[in-house]
């Protein structure tokens, strides 16, 4: 859950202090790379979890270099494009994860986290989108 703090306080910054201020592009930057970062951590969990079972998945192994793959790209779109596509992609992820979850795959504890987690980095970057508007 602490990994949500990043975007909590970067959101709230970047909406209370508005494009007119001299650290927002700044700001904005890390929160953009932060979300990428953490894309790319869920990416690598889900990679655990395929090696994590035997035989191996290898639907799963593949499937979960996307993530960090998407999140590196989106980085290079026009800021409102990058925002709008890692909230999507933080979206999928977590629906993904809901699947998985379903199939009874993890810990309920994990489920229950990362669709919490889920709920609000994607309003973090509903907030970021209000900042940039």
């Amino acid at each position: 859950m602490a990994g949500f703090i990043p975007f909590a306080v970067l959101a709230v910054g970047l909406f209370s202090m508005g494009q007119g201020n001299e650290f927002f592009a700044s700001l904005f930057d890390i929160f953009k790379v932060w979300a990428a970062l953490i894309l790319s951590f869920l990416g690598g969990i889900r990679w655990g979890f395929a090696i994590a079972n035997e035989p191996y998945e290898n639907k799963n192994l593949l499937i979960s270099v996307v993530p960090s793959i998407l999140a590196w790209f989106v980085l290079l779109l026009p800021d409102a494009y990058t925002i709008l596509a890692l909230l999507v992609l933080f979206c999928l992820h977590g629906a993904w994860d809901s699947f998985y979850i379903n199939e009874g795959k993890v810990a309920p504890w994990f489920g229950k986290i990362r669709i919490t987690l889920t709920f609000l980095v994607v309003a973090a970057h509903v907030v970021v989108l209000f900042a940039i508007a």
